[in-house]
C-alpha cells in the first residue's frame, strides 16, 4: 500500500513493518536470523513486523542488515545549504530611493577647521 502523508503514525508503522517483513521473506531470512544479524533480540524483530512502536536505532540495525540504508538517500535527501540563507534576515540593508533619499535627515556639516 502506497503512504501519501495523510495516514496516522500507527497505519505508517504496520505498513513499515509489513514492508520490512516482505523483504526479509524475499531475502529467505527468518526472524530469528534477521534479529541476530541485525544485533537485535528476536522480540524486537517480532515487534517490528508488527509494526508496533520502537526505537528508531533497531530499525536502522534491522535497514543495515537488509542492505536497506542507502535508501534513506531517497526518503530525506541531503539538502544544499546558500549562505544567503542563513545570512539574518533581520538585519535588513538599507536602500537608496531613485532620488537619492535614503530616509535618513539631511544635515548641513561641516569640516572640522570650518567653524
Amino acid at each position: 500500500m502506497k503512504i501519501n502523508g495523510t495516514e496516522n503514525n500507527h497505519f505508517i508503522l504496520k505498513e513499515l513493518g509489513r514492508r520490512i517483513q516482505d523483504m526479509r521473506i524475499a531475502s529467505e531470512v527468518t526472524q530469528r536470523k534477521l534479529a541476530e544479524l541485525a544485533g537485535v533480540s528476536y522480540s524486537t524483530m517480532q515487534r517490528i513486523e508488527n509494526g508496533e512502536n520502537i526505537k528508531i536505532e533497531n530499525i536502522l540495525n534491522v535497514m543495515r542488515a537488509l542492505s536497506l540504508l542507502e535508501n534513506l538517500e531517497i526518503l530525506i535527501p541531503e539538502q544544499e545549504i546558500l549562505p544567503t540563507s542563513i545570512v539574518d534576515k533581520t538585519k535588513r540593508k538599507q536602500r537608496v530611493g531613485r532620488n537619492g533619499d535614503t530616509g535618513i535627515e539631511k544635515r548641513d556639516w561641516k569640516w572640522g577647521d570650518e567653524q
